[in-house]
């Protein structure tokens, strides 16, 4: 499990690799190399090509054209495991693990040698399994326990366990591995996003590593290269002591703007609050809290893993129970709280496993934008194509939703380009009153996170009252009016940011 010592053979090298999809090319003659021992990041906007061509390293798509060379030879992946034989092992941005079995079996199912090393006459070897699972994560310095089962397991060891399964890849491979660590840190918290850096630094020892990454800091500390694709093209190569954060941002999008801090709204104290929240509790999750916002302000709420903020934020959509305490939409208190009731009463919520709760996979891009609010696309019980083209149009036309398909199925766009049609499912609302946004800017490029922050912030401007769940203390007091800290389920502090100024070292003493 070291580098390979071969004198100036790259772990993997590609040249003039092409794919399209019908009329859209998604990779356009993309060429690189990645030494033993590298670090390199793969930057660009959502819709870039990053994804399709990680889908060509993993084996998931064969390419139009162009060759790919693993440790010197030409390779020909026909599926993913041939990937895997070749040394390749990926961590998804999503975790793939299987919940119910222990970290060693998840780790034995991503082994380049196959079900032959773990198993003789069709009986597990399970002594030689925990054996090879605990060699492995003690290679990556991880004190795990083999047995253990993975549902069990807070996010960064399981984002541990996928590492993990990733190195063993090249168990079967001639030479070093390749890893690629697809957005490893997008749902962590600060404190965790620390602990795993320091553990992805030590991949380098067992080959090299791909870091995708739409945090331009994090790419910029932990990766030596860095690789910018835009339109599906390789626009840059560069060494990262010889480029600024501006420079990345301005090669990935084409343009340096970013978006401006909110200008913060003070609040009238003769207007009564879109939604107001007394002593609100559920039992281990939050309890006794208590805020207001108004019209056209927007809350940001903090706090690290286990504060209670997500599942709050559910209560308010209905989508979990409350236990006691109050919620007034607009001064009227209400009961027996469930999402229908509350979608009628103008809530929508973005929640944060978008490809889960979010988005209908199968559905088309216009099917699902109007699927909760139609709009003029309904007549009665009736629905108009036509109509419903045109909102859904104008929509992708307004968010720069690419590619520009209304008719193609929702599960087959990128990431960041599903959470602008779920955004824009809930904007589409004439009647929206209350927006809760649990992470929207989750997995999302710089690019992409500009135009939400900018719909956002229409949407405050237009009358709706925003709870925003921030990825970060900066983008909390960016697009913030209020800031709410919670901690152990309760809410420990309460910022107007119209007359106080509290700096993020302020907001993280409170979180932690």
């Amino acid at each position: 499990m070291t580098p390979s010592t071969k004198s100036g053979v790259p772990v993997i090298a590609l040249t003039n690799i092409e794919k399209s999809f019908g009329s859209n090319k998604a990779v356009k003659g993309i060429s690189f190399s990645i030494n033993p021992g590298e670090v390199v990041g793969l930057i660009g906007e959502n819709g870039a090509g990053k994804s399709t061509l990680l889908k060509i390293l993993t084996g998931m798509y064969q390419p139009d054209a162009g060759s790919i060379e693993v440790n010197g030879k030409v390779v020909k992946f026909k599926n993913p495991r041939d990937s895997i034989s070749a040394g390749i092992g990926v961590v998804h941005q999503e975790q793939s693990l299987f919940t119910n079995l222990t970290v060693a079996e998840n780790i034995a199912m991503n082994s380049g040698k196959g079900s032959s090393a773990s198993t003789k006459f069709g009986i597990y070897r399970w002594s030689q399994i925990y054996q090879a699972a605990k060699v492995t994560l003690e290679a990556i310095g991880s004190k795990l326990d083999p047995k253990a089962v993975v549902n069990q397991l807070g996010f960064v060891d399981r984002q541990m366990v996928e590492i993990a399964r990733a190195v063993s890849a090249d168990a079967g491979a001639d030479g070093s591995s390749l890893v690629i660590l697809d957005e490893p840190t997008s749902v962590l918290e600060k404190h965790e996003t620390e602990v795993l850096e320091k553990e992805i630094r030590k991949l380098k020892n067992f080959g090299a590593v791909i870091f995708v990454s739409h945090r331009l800091d994090e790419i910029m500390r932990n990766c030596e290269r860095i690789l910018v694709m835009r339109d599906g093209e390789l626009v840059a190569d560069r060494k990262t002591s010889e480029v600024t954060e501006k420079q990345l941002f301005k090669l990935m999008i084409g343009h340096d703007s970013r978006a401006e801090a909110s200008s913060r709204k003070s609040i009238d104290s003769k207007e009564t609050a879109a939604i107001e929240v007394n002593s609100l509790s559920r039992k281990g999750k939050f309890s006794n809290v208590s805020f207001s916002v108004h019209s056209g302000r927007l809350t940001a709420i903090v706090g690290a893993t286990g504060s209670g903020r997500e599942e709050l934020a559910r209560a308010l959509f209905g989508a979990e129970k409350i236990d006691s305490g109050s919620v007034l939409l607009d001064g009227k208190q209400i009961n027996n709280w469930r999402i229908p009731k509350a979608v009628k009463s103008g809530i929508g919520y973005v929640p944060s496993e978008r490809k889960i709760e979010g988005i209908i996979g199968g559905f088309t891009a216009s099917e699902n934008l109007t699927l909760t609010h139609p709009g003029k696309s309904a007549l009665g019980p009736f629905l108009i194509p036509r109509a419903r083209k045109k909102i859904a149009q104008d929509w992708f036309n307004a968010l720069d939703v690419r590619p520009n398909d209304i008719s193609q199925e929702l599960g087959r766009f990128s990431g960041g380009n599903q959470q602008k049609v779920v955004m824009a499912k809930w904007l589409n609302s004439p009647e929206l009153r209350v927006l809760i946004l649990d992470h929207p800017l989750r997995g999302l490029d710089p690019g992409a996170a500009e135009t939400v922050n900018a719909e956002i912030k229409r949407a405050c401007k237009e009358g709706a009252a925003v709870i925003l769940l921030a990825d970060t203390l900066e983008e909390a007091l960016e697009m913030g009016d209020q800031v709410l800290v919670m901690r152990d389920g309760e809410v420990t502090s309460s910022y107007d940011l119209a007359k106080q100024n509290p700096s993020t070292l302020d907001l993280l003493e409170r979180m932690v």
